[in-house]
């Protein structure tokens, strides 16, 4: 994903040509370029640096102006920051990654309540008195009050309809995009703030900010925002506060306007959700241009009611720090996750659970894993593997995947057959499954082969645009990777591993077993069986062996089939209690449990049941439009036959 420092970079590697190209009645002169001004014409009064530490830097000494290539493109072609980096990714070929199977979701543009006429109100001198904000930044962020906003408001949270309501519109040029309203009483000393419903998230402070600032700042409130702006440094506010995950769906929005910022100061809060927050958008917006801020106070309106003075902030600002790389820890750092692994805070440990109760406390997908599911062709590993996902996507989880053996409609019916428990779904309720995808699934659509450095970065931008944390590479084999080039296949392994744990995601990759020996037959798949170099099981955190007993199942299915014809099948009882699957977890890094589970498949359904006769699970109801349970519920004291192969 290419931001504006990696243009930046880009340009001044190829220079010469970019002069020429914006200037192309200059001339070069030794070191330099030469031209008349930014117009193009001949002559010497603009001088552009060629080579050398200055290389890409021009100035015009007729005007006194200077700047780099990209503020000379934006003066040359008189475009704004944002359209003069659109122009430079198209001149230099760079497309951005586009998922073709995502439909976007669908926002209203909110109408703003009349706005108060004075501003001797209560809201006005709250916030120019208590918040001490100044009134040209209430006015330059076009902040309003109601009396009354719409009737939705009383149905949320128990809220009032009346007011005094502050109004914090967010535009997108003359565009109004998103509204937080904020109540200016508190009830039992908490905010009452609540975004209208329906809006698209974006950042607040949009209307207030440079049209070509390439630095930024990026604050957890809205007045913190306004306060920063009162500092010198215009300002911008998440929607949603702190935290991470679903709170930051702004990203997604707001992904290519932000590719004009060079520096990113971040300004949260110093609390949990506030460093929660730093660390999520450091991964998502680019550890090298993003910069912490730390204060002497929780926030920056804090400091502001405190007397911190601009200089104070000025120099809390040229303190501002990269975070260190994640190579380089210090062992005390990690107390509060040692402890967190002692005494689970939580019900369970984070991470992403399987669709079989029996591996409930055995078995988890988590962040910065890479997973290996390999068994023999035909053995259903990359078909349990959509079942994992369908189940994963229900507990809100984000995937993209890169099917390179399926076309994206045979994995979608594949997945819709998973999720709905139907054979045949209703094209209406197709439709209800694929608004369900909207915010939860992704798709590398080439079929084929890919490069394995094509695939991380289209993945790379799928995490940082979309959040998206789980990444399925189906198969190996389609990396343009040979089955006995050993040194490619190390490569590959630690291309993906690295990324999973560098962005704290968890990586699925299919991987092919070898040829059973005729002489030992072939039992549950491990990390011996994988096909192809030794560092696929070595760099694995999770090894998956998927084994499928397909003549036991033919067997089974005409078993059933004389039995509807009415003849008697005296073993049908013992045919139905073996399982036809073999779910086997030969190694788990970070867990303390291996071992094989029973499984039976559905053919109607594609799903995999731990019991014959199990009901199927439906994950979206499409009659009610809510989902089931994740697991059909089974009796605690159920006896269930454990099976080895």
């Amino acid at each position: 994903m290419a931001d504006i420092s990696e243009l930046k970079s880009r340009l001044n590697d190829d220079v010469a040509r970019v002069a020429a190209h914006l200037l192309p009645s200059g001339r070069r002169v030794g070191r330099e370029w030469e031209a008349g001004s930014i117009s193009g014409e001949a002559g010497k009064s603009l001088k552009v640096h060629l080579a050398g530490e200055r290389a890409g830097v021009w100035s015009d000494f007729a005007t006194g102006e200077t700047g780099d290539l990209i503020t000379l493109w934006q003066k040359v072609c008189g475009l704004t920051l944002w359209e003069t980096l659109k122009a430079i990714k198209s001149w230099l070929g760079i497309q951005d990654p586009v998922f073709e199977a995502r439909q976007r979701k669908i926002y209203h543009n909110p109408i703003l309540p009349p706005k108060a006429t004075s501003w001797e109100t209560p809201v006005m001198q709250y916030l120019t008195g208590t918040r001490l904000l100044s009134l040209a930044g209430v006015l330059a962020y076009r902040v309003q009050e109601a009396d009354k906003i719409g009737p939705w408001a009383s149905s949320r949270r128990q809220t009032p309809w009346t007011g005094p309501w502050i109004i914090f519109p967010s535009f997108h040029g003359s565009t109004l995009k998103f509204v937080k309203y904020l109540h200016l009483e508190r009830k039992d000393g908490k905010k009452i703030t609540f975004p209208e419903p329906g809006c698209e998230p974006v950042l607040f402070g949009w209307q207030a900010f440079p049209e070509n600032a390439r630095v930024g700042t990026i604050t957890e409130g809205e007045i913190d925002a306004i306060t920063a702006w009162d500092y010198g440094y215009p300002g911008l506010s998440v929607p949603f506060g702190g935290g991470t995950g679903a709170k930051h769906q702004w990203i997604e929005s707001e992904f290519e306007r932000l590719d004009q910022l060079e520096l990113i100061y971040l300004c949260m809060d110093g609390d949990g959700p506030g460093r929660s927050a730093m660390a999520d958008l450091i991964d998502r917006l680019g550890r090298h241009r993003c910069r912490v801020v730390t204060l002497p106070f929780k926030d920056l309106n804090e400091c502001r009611q405190r007397g911190v003075t601009k200089e104070q902030i000025d120099e809390c600002f040229r303190n501002a720090r990269s975070l260190d790389p994640e190579e380089l820890r210090n062992a005390r750092d990690f107390l509060p996750d040692v402890v967190e692994a002692f005494y689970p805070s939580g019900d369970h440990e984070p991470g992403m659970r399987m669709p079989f109760h029996k591996l409930d406390g055995k078995f988890l997908f988590r962040a910065g894993e890479l997973t290996v599911w390999t068994g023999a062709t035909g053995s259903g590993k990359s078909q349990i593997l959509g079942y994992a996902i369908a189940n994963g996507m229900y507990q809100g989880f984000r995937f993209c995947v890169a099917s390179l053996e399926m076309r994206p409609q045979q994995l979608l019916k594949r997945l819709a057959k998973q999720l709905s428990g139907l054979d045949r779904p209703s094209r209406e309720y197709l439709a209800h499954i694929h608004n369900f995808y909207a915010d939860r699934l992704w798709l590398f659509t080439l079929v084929g082969k890919s490069r394995v450095e094509r695939l991380i970065e289209v993945f790379d931008y799928a995490r940082r645009r979309y959040g998206v944390t789980h990444f399925v590479v189906d198969s190996l084999m389609r990396l343009g990777v040979g089955s006995e080039a050993y040194e490619e296949q190390e490569k590959v392994a630690f291309a993906l591993t690295d990324f999973a744990v560098t962005h704290a995601v968890h990586v699925h990759l299919v991987a092919h077993t070898r040829k059973a020996d005729p002489q030992k037959g072939f039992g549950l798949p491990g990390a011996e069986d994988i096909k192809g170099a030794s560092e696929l099981g070595a760099n694995a955190s999770n090894i998956i062996g998927v084994f499928r007993d397909k003549r036991h199942e033919q067997k089974l299915a005409k078993a059933e089939e004389d039995l509807q014809r009415g003849v008697h099948v005296p073993d049908i009882e013992e045919l139905r209690n073996k399982p036809g699957v073999f779910l086997h977890v030969s190694k788990q890094r970070n867990g303390d449990w291996d071992g094989s589970i029973a499984l039976w498949f559905d053919v109607q359904s594609f799903q995999y049941l731990e019991r014959y006769g199990q009901d199927i699970v439906r994950y979206l109801d499409f009659s009610a439009a809510k989902p089931h349970a994740v697991h059909p519920v089974m009796d605690d004291h159920e006896e269930v036959m454990e099976w080895t192969l």
